[in-house]
């Protein structure tokens, strides 16, 4: 029984579609829809470090984070600032007593991408298979 059911999984694996795993292993930075900008990887790790604060017309930027568990914020964190969970933790405990908080955290991607449609000043990330409309993609990371 345990060797057929590994075939069944196997088999399921090597015919499973490979254009819907891909694309929602990809990330889409998005901001709201009348902020006209385009940002490198580089511009958003500054963001989200907290080293780039405000949008070229003067006003604060409100970056978005999901919660240190989820798989979508590890995988940013890998992709975009080359960082793991430990090592953010210790450099935002730092950044603590220079009163420099770390990104709002928000318990999901719809909540991430609600955030950002309804404030022109946040900045968040979702799966692109959950990009619409109200939301604007500034840079897509794989």
């Amino acid at each position: 029984m345990g060797t057929r059911l590994f075939i069944i999984v196997l088999a399921f694996m090597l015919f499973a579609p490979t254009r819907i795993v891909g694309q929602e292993s990809r990330v889409a930075v998005i901001v709201h829809p009348e902020r006209r900008t385009a940002l490198s990887p580089d511009e958003v790790a500054q963001i989200y470090l907290r080293r780039k604060r405000f949008w070229d017309d003067g006003t604060a930027i409100v970056p978005l984070n999901l919660s240190s568990q989820a798989p979508l914020r590890v995988r940013f964190s890998q992709l975009v600032l080359n960082q793991t969970g430990p090592r953010l933790a210790d450099y935002w405990n730092r950044l603590y007593f220079d009163g420099i908080l770390p990104p709002a955290t928000l318990a999901s991607t719809e909540a991430v991408r609600r955030y950002v449609a309804s404030d022109p000043n946040a900045i968040g990330y979702v799966p692109m298979t959950e990009v619409d409309d109200s939301v604007r993609v500034v840079l897509h990371l794989e």
